[in-house]
């Protein structure tokens, strides 16, 4: 399978990449997307073929894909985009071998590159996958020179303020074939991350028919988040040479790195040994060059679970921002507010999540979690105020 053109620097450019058994995706749209299997059977317009071919991307089996067209087996175009094509040289970088290389399009600054990810619970019960999410939203954090903040927010969970949502991660609903893992969407051109990762619940591996286990599961959603962020893959020359549109070359990576996780081709590799690192040395370059760590940065988290209890009630609480990096500290306190007398911290419990916390008291209560330590100077507090009746 080959790998993805970046079709870029052009109003509202879109372009995917099917994460194929022999190929990892690239991602988007926070609408529930409509999805139908590819039309083989309409002929694309010649003018149309035009345009794909003048973008540097092969014509041969093109298909229609809803609002997109399927180019080289795994890319998405959209239709939409391909309107504004005038002079597709514009959209090309210099030649040249590379690895890590990046789309034009990047997250901007704003927020602090707090990028806000939410599960949607079309795999809420999937176990591979969930999982695979918040072990890939670790990793990504835990990398101790990048700016980047991933936020977990979880779409059953109750928040106040309501964070606005970047990435939707969702399951495909039998849309996508067995072979297709996953695919994502690059950043757009207002520097906004792509924001749909689609993943396939009945993937297989095609060799044994068995499904994905959890470390592979990781390893692809670290895949997609990467897409998501503006890297595009490794080795995007050995698999789609005809084409260098919008291939940023990353300093700092050598031409070739068979470890990285943004090489395609590896759908069935397996994310195990290396928690909570990158796979690949020059994927931590990579990702640390495009978004360097600020010293006046800040996180923006939230903390996610239940508003109101009942007394002697249970719930689980969970930190938005997750993280295992060296001398990373979540401290959790309970204080009431509103009349209510009351204050506990919960010494023992120093990670993202507090787990089934009651009240045996009617009252109001204040939820706090302050992170300090790691890779950030400034600590912040989440607060979240409950109810007890």
């Amino acid at each position: 399978m080959k790998n993805t053109s970046i079709l870029s620097a052009f109003s509202k450019t879109m372009c995917f990449s099917l994460l194929l058994i022999f190929s990892i995706s690239s991602c988007k749209k926070s609408e529930a997307p409509v999805v139908t299997p590819p039309d083989t059977k309409l002929e694309v317009e010649a003018t149309t073929i035009a345009k794909i071919k003048e973008l540097g991307f092969q014509t041969q089996n093109i298909k229609e894909f809803g609002e997109y067209y399927i180019v080289e087996d795994d890319i998405l175009i959209s239709k939409k985009s391909l309107l504004g094509v005038k002079r597709p040289e514009s959209l090309m970088s210099t030649g040249g071998k590379i690895s890590q290389a990046s789309t034009n399009n990047l997250v901007n600054g704003n927020n602090y590159h707090n990028v806000n990810i939410s599960i949607d619970e079309s795999i809420w019960g999937h176990g591979v996958w969930y999982s695979a999410v918040l072990t890939a939203i670790t990793v990504w954090n835990s990398n101790p020179n990048s700016d980047i903040k991933l936020n977990l927010i979880i779409s059953d969970y109750q928040y106040s303020p309501s964070p606005n949502v970047d990435i939707v991660i969702r399951g495909d609903q039998g849309a996508l074939p067995t072979n297709v893992a996953a695919y994502a969407e690059f950043p757009t051109d207002s520097q906004r991350p792509g924001n749909l990762i689609l993943v396939n619940s009945d993937f297989r591996d095609p060799f044994t028919q068995s499904f994905i286990n959890q470390g592979q599961g990781a390893w692809n959603v670290i895949h997609e988040i990467g897409h998501t962020l503006g890297l595009r893959h490794t080795n995007y020359q050995a698999i789609d040479p005809p084409s260098n549109a919008g291939a940023n070359l990353i300093a700092g990576t050598p031409t070739s790195d068979p470890n990285s996780v943004m090489n395609g081709g590896t759908a069935l590799s397996d994310y195990n040994s290396s928690y909570p690192a990158l796979p690949s040395i020059y994927d931590a370059v990579a990702i640390n060059t495009l978004y360097p760590l600020s010293s006046s940065s800040t996180i923006i988290p939230y903390i996610g679970g239940q508003n109101a209890l009942f007394t002697n009630g249970q719930a689980t609480y969970q930190m938005s921002y997750k993280s295992v990096e060296t001398g990373i500290y979540y401290k959790w306190e309970v204080t009431g507010i509103n009349g209510t007398s009351y204050y506990y911290e919960f010494t023992d419990d120093t990670d993202a999540i507090l787990n089934e916390i009651g009240f045996s008291t009617p009252g109001n209560y204040q939820l706090k979690c302050t992170i300090s330590g790691g890779k950030y100077t400034t600590p912040v507090t989440a607060t979240k105020n409950i109810v007890v009746q």
